[in-house]
């Protein structure tokens, strides 16, 4: 049951409890435990009652009790050890201060050298250095995770990475000094001095050299790209991906910048998204950005609440906000607000416009200081450069410079004065009907009604000319100009009546009699009526008709007593006549009787 070994001259031969025991110490010590090699001056516990041990190296596992398939290789690796196990120590110091952990990896001098209970670590390269309890780590690299005392579920690789983390855990940090700062969990540093000043900011990810680099309280941000939110300190909720994107972002909070240099001198702006290669690169503290394509928005600072979208678009609109440009080069040199262009250069000269909506390729692209605007269409509004409050509508739809309030709207339709509606270019307009006829086609929803009402001109309104020359509709309700042709629905509404035999002329006495008391014919409406009522034009025709046949019943009665009295005084025209001859007759008698006396 006792085994004998002998190592040179140095080395005396001695009795073993247990058998399957290779020691080669000094002094020679009695061990219980079976299938242990334990090789160096002091290495091993005498009285270990582990098995399956590797202990190699002055002082190496001198505390062992009970541990079981560690192997410690290395002066004083695993010196404090008592039952860890499956504890592999590589290095001079290597898990020194272990005790009771078990499953670790130390590989390089002072290697986990303050592990106590930790459990589960790869540190690799006097990485760990004053891990204690801390579990399920892994750090490689020269003093990786150096002052690591309880944080657990670690990856920490690079030479000084994640060098001050003391409890922090869930820490992913891999470059040199990747994170060296950083003492809180749920961290992802990736990169050459990724995260290197972060303290106290939690869950965020930085990807790329220097990225996230002078951080200090800011949380929840990834960063991916070399020197990515390189500036950022105390910014939360932001995500740059590109090389340099969000290189100056110092404060600023729930920001996404996509592509390189993008977002690039946004230091306090918030709530900004910034796609493709210098999108919004010159932002510094605006909010509510949305700029998506290359170069994007590129030359905004401080204007806020804009959306550009397309290559170019908004390329060098400067500090306006409330604009919405989406199209290659669309609003590309803007410095005004509130303008929404949509297409390939839609408003892209405009400057001081404001207020203007363009929707189309080309849409008033020429437009400079002209405010106000709708141009919707291909190539419509391109005239315009200074014209205010104009509506262009349709392909090609044009407007003389400098118009106030014009309107065009239809295909290739144009208008050249103020304050004026152009529909279509020679086109017809249809109101209440989908196939019009003529230019102006309206079709009313009411059987018998026009359908249009003339708000400013009523039966009130004073004329301006008099004419016996009106509109009027033919057979198709086509308007056509027409002159007066009066029509009744009944013969006894006319002034017939007046000829019938017993028709009762009023004597010209009771006409007096009543002119003399109203100041009107009777039957006739009065001026004051007439002002107040207007007249029904058949109504009052064949009332002034009834009055002249009147005049002529009246007249035919003249025309009777005139003919009575003049056979009347042809009459005594005749008896005059006679009388004289008489007359004579005696006068001459008388002369005669008065010669013969």
């Amino acid at each position: 049951m006792k085994s004998l070994f002998s190592i040179g001259l140095l080395f005396s031969f001695y009795s073993v409890f247990a058998q399957n025991n290779y020691v080669a110490t000094s002094p020679l010590a009695a061990l219980p435990g079976n299938n242990n090699t334990i090789i160096g001056p002091y290495a091993g516990n005498p009285t270990t009652t582990g098995n399956e041990n590797v202990f190699i190296g002055a002082f190496s596992a001198t505390a062992n009790t009970n541990g079981f398939f560690n192997v410690f290789l290395g002066n004083h690796s695993g010196k404090s050890n008592t039952t860890g196990t499956a504890n592999s120590f590589l290095g001079y110091n290597s898990g020194a201060s272990n005790t009771t952990g078990n499953a670790n990896t130390f590989l390089g001098i002072n290697a986990g050298f303050a592990n106590t209970r930790g459990g589960g670590n790869i540190f690799v390269g006097a990485a760990g250095n004053s891990n204690e309890t801390g579990s399920s780590n892994i750090m490689i690299g020269n003093t990786a995770g150096y002052y690591s005392k309880s944080g657990y579920s670690n990856v920490i690789v690079g030479a000084s990475a994640g060098y001050f983390n003391r409890i922090g855990s869930n820490i992913v940090a891999i470059g040199d000094s990747a994170g060296l700062n950083n003492t809180v969990s749920e961290n992802v540093f990736i990169g050459s001095k990724a995260g290197f000043s972060n303290t106290d900011g939690a869950f965020n990810t930085y990807v790329g050299i220097s990225s996230g680099y002078n951080n200090t309280t800011g949380y929840s941000n990834t960063f991916t790209g070399a020197n990515a939110g390189k500036a950022n300190t105390t910014g939360w909720y932001n995500v740059f991906f590109g090389r340099e994107s969000g290189n100056e972002n110092n404060t600023g909070s729930y920001n996404s910048f996509l592509g390189t240099l993008s977002g690039w001198k946004n230091t306090t702006g918030n709530y900004n998204t910034f796609v493709g290669s210098a999108a919004g690169q010159s932002n510094t503290t605006a909010d509510g950005n949305v700029a998506m394509g290359y170069l994007t928005g590129s030359a905004n600072q401080t204007g806020g609440k804009n959306t550009y979208l397309g290559s170019y678009a908004g390329y060098a609109a400067i500090n306006s906000s409330n604009n919405t440009f989406t199209g290659y080069y669309s609003g590309s040199l803007a410095k005004s607000n509130n303008n929404s262009f949509f297409g390939y250069y839609a408003g892209a000269n405009t400057t001081t416009g404001q207020n203007n909506t363009f929707i189309g390729s080309n849409a008033g692209i020429n437009n400079t200081t002209g405010s106000n605007n709708i141009i919707i269409g291909p190539n419509s509004g391109t005239a315009i450069t200074t014209g205010d409050d104009n509506v262009l509508m349709g392909y090609n739809a044009q407007a003389e410079n400098g118009l106030h309030n014009a309107t065009a709207i239809g295909s290739n339709s144009r208008v050249s004065i103020n304050n004026a509606l152009i529909l279509g270019n020679n086109a017809n307009v249809g109101i209440g009907t989908s196939s019009p006829s003529k230019p102006l086609h309206v079709n009313s929803p009411v059987a018998n009604e026009s359908g249009f009402r003339l708000e400013q001109l009523t039966s009130s309104s004073p004329t301006s000319r008099s004419t016996d020359h009106f509109l009027t509709v033919n057979e198709q309700g086509d308007v056509v100009k027409a002159r007066y042709q009066l029509r009744i629905n009944d013969p006894s509404e006319w002034s017939d009546k007046v000829f019938v035999p017993n028709y009762q002329l009023t004597p010209l006495a009771e006409v007096k009699k009543y002119i003399d008391a109203n100041g009107h014919l009777p039957n006739v409406p009065s001026a004051t009526e007439v002002a107040k009522d207007g007249v029904d034009l058949v109504k009052i025709n064949a009332i002034l008709l009834e009055k002249v046949e009147e005049l002529t019943l009246y007249s035919i009665q003249l025309e009777k007593m005139n003919q009575q009295l003049h056979q009347k005084d042809q009459q005594l025209e005749s008896e005059s006549k006679k009388q004289q001859a008489q007359i004579d007759e005696l006068k001459r008698l008388m002369k005669l009787v008065l010669q013969r006396q």
